[in-house]
């Protein structure tokens, strides 16, 4: 419940103030588990996100973002998973396979924080990891418009014009070991970033794509998601 009253909450905002358009949500499967993989660059990125799905997204957090005191009820109350990026934090991707095993939506910044230039950074191998071990969908996201919305340098977003953008899911291959190697994690991470990147760089009209985003090479990090 506390959910259904944040997204109503947060309606006008996003719907009037903001101008969300949201295209591919239809392509979300009604039930069941899957990876939700977005680009980030702004505070808005959950905000816009959680509106666009028609389900509700678990998203992995900071831990030090969680441990906020003046936060960390409404991280409680949304069912974040905190995740340390200091170190391996088992815990975290427990909560996660979990939250996937129950038939939930996960939601995975795989840059690991916000891209200080809006360009799309390499991803991490926390998403990637996830992917293979839990075998669940992956459904890449590309959000626009919502950096020029929120500046780091304005304590309030201004009006603007944010797309959130869902691709057609892809999977971790069927072949591969429950137990995969680095360079197999590396290869799904570069094809998730490059599946977001697409997606950013397609116009919202169908018109000619232009750059909306870097294309993100393999991974070489093993910390964060």
């Amino acid at each position: 419940m506390f959910y259904a009253y944040v997204k109503l909450f947060f309606y006008p905002l996003v719907r009037v103030y903001l101008r969300l358009k949201v295209e591919g949500a239809e392509g979300i499967p009604r039930r069941g588990a899957a990876l939700v993989v977005a680009n980030h660059a702004s505070f808005l990125d959950p905000i816009v996100l959680g509106s666009a799905c028609p389900r509700k997204i678990h998203f992995i957090v900071l831990q030090w973002m969680f441990d906020l005191w003046r936060l960390r009820w409404f991280y409680w109350g949304m069912e974040t998973i905190p995740l340390r990026t200091e170190e391996a934090d088992p815990k975290a991707i427990k909560r996660a396979l979990t939250r996937l095993r129950h038939g939930e939506l996960v939601g995975i910044f795989p840059e690991g924080g916000r891209s200080p230039d809006g360009s799309l950074r390499e991803g991490k191998l926390g998403a990637a990891l996830l992917a293979a071990v839990s075998g669940v969908p992956v459904i890449p996201c590309a959000i626009r418009g919502a950096q020029s919305a929120w500046r780091p340098s304005t304590y309030f977003p201004l009006p603007g014009n944010v797309q959130v953008r869902f691709g057609s899911p892809i999977q971790y291959g069927a072949g591969n070991s429950r137990r995969p190697d680095r360079a197999g994690l590396a290869s799904f991470s570069e094809r998730m970033m490059s599946a977001i990147a697409a997606l950013a760089s397609e116009e919202q009209d169908g018109g000619s794509p232009h750059r909306g985003g870097e294309r993100a090479p393999a991974s070489r990090s093993t910390g964060g998601a």
